[in-house]
């Protein structure tokens, strides 16, 4: 009965901080652009303009030699994380039935939406990294800095544009080429008759929302069999080997990263990548939003009105006990089914040492 009653209180407690967290990223995301468009600072930056374009593929960058200018490139980076925010809203699992239907579904329904995992695995994945880079730092190993410039406005915009095309460069072409071959050797394989229409909704749910196109062509999804027997060893593969590349392409010695950023940037490829395979592409964007472009949206806004600054701290610290909180739970998790082994093992022991004895 107290177990009950604690475990109530637990999913309680983590639905209502989920809540807030994702109430911090909405204001965030509306936050962002009116520090771009409505401060004196924010519109002298937004009528600048690139001479060009930086994109990448893996570890190569290419620039292309387009004049943009950057207040409506920054318009269409924040009009990317607004939809990938209603795409994580909608897809799969709407977000407000799951938190209306919360208190009477286990607790594993709440992980059906990926707007609600999404503060979980983002904090969870910051402690990772901070943990890593600290250990590193201890050993001599160091992380290094950011290859920014200084200027708090451009550097907002850096780091809103790295969020979307590095996923695209790492994540939505390498491991999405991937998916479209794989989806489509498997169709053939079963001998699928698809319409054009269908074949094209493959081609493109393949790239933006793996999963789905997975139970498209009747393979085992991690909706319904869990990461374990719903990733594939070749969607493992290209997971670990872009989260390589990717660590590898930060590191940059004598300039901004040092050696110490490969292993934290490569963990957090690893997250990127599995919060795309897991739920699809607007949640790789949504993550690394997080990193890039979440809490340095509150540290710009202390920098303009420093009054606030405490709530750029309090983002911080909320952000921590999140991620705290769920690898508490990730490691009591393993215990109890540790526990549950266990106690299956000793009942299938004890009627055969019965039968001996008899």
């Amino acid at each position: 009965m107290m177990s009950d009653v604690f475990k109530m209180f637990a999913k309680l407690f983590l639905v209502i901080t989920v809540i807030f967290t994702i109430f911090l990223y909405l204001f965030s995301i509306v936050l962002g652009p009116a520090m771009f468009y409505f401060t004196t600072e924010g519109q002298t930056t937004s009528m600048n303009h690139l001479p060009a374009l930086p994109i990448w593929l893996l570890n190569q960058s290419i620039a292309i030699p387009v004049e943009v200018n950057i207040g409506v490139l920054f318009f269409v980076l924040w009009s990317i994380f607004t939809l990938s925010f209603v795409a994580a809203w909608k897809v799969r699992e709407n977000f407000h039935k799951v938190i209306k239907e919360s208190i009477f579904q286990p607790i594993k329904k709440l992980f059906t939406s990926s707007l609600f995992v999404m503060p979980l695995l983002n904090s969870m994945t910051l402690l990772a990294v901070i943990l890593i880079q600290s250990i590193q730092e201890a050993g001599g190993i160091p992380t290094g800095t950011p290859p920014i410039p200084g200027e708090s406005f451009f550097d907002f915009l850096d780091l809103s544009y790295a969020a979307v095309i590095e996923e695209v460069g790492f994540r939505f072409i390498p491991i999405g080429a991937f998916m479209v071959l794989y989806m489509f050797i498997i169709k053939k394989k079963t001998n699928t008759q698809f319409s054009k229409k269908q074949n094209l909704k493959l081609f493109f749910s393949s790239i933006l929302f793996p999963d789905s196109a997975k139970r498209m062509v009747g393979t085992t999804t991690v909706n319904e069999y869990g990461i374990k027997r719903g990733i594939s060893p070749g969607e493992w593969g290209m997971l670990l080997f872009t989260s390589l590349i990717f660590g590898i392409a930060h590191f940059n010695p004598g300039v901004s990263w040092e050696l110490g950023k490969i292993s934290s940037a490569g963990i957090a490829g690893v997250a990127l990548g599995l919060s795309y395979l897991l739920y699809g592409a607007h949640s790789s964007i949504i993550m690394h939003w997080f990193f890039n472009a979440y809490t340095n949206t509150f540290v710009l806004l202390s920098e303009i009105y420093p009054v606030v600054a405490p709530l750029a701290t309090v983002v911080t610290i909320l952000t921590l006990i999140l991620g705290i909180l769920g690898w508490l739970a990730v490691v009591s998790f393993g215990f109890l089914k540790l526990a549950q082994r266990s106690e299956k093992s000793q009942e299938q022991i004890t009627p055969s040492s019965a039968i001996s004895l008899e």
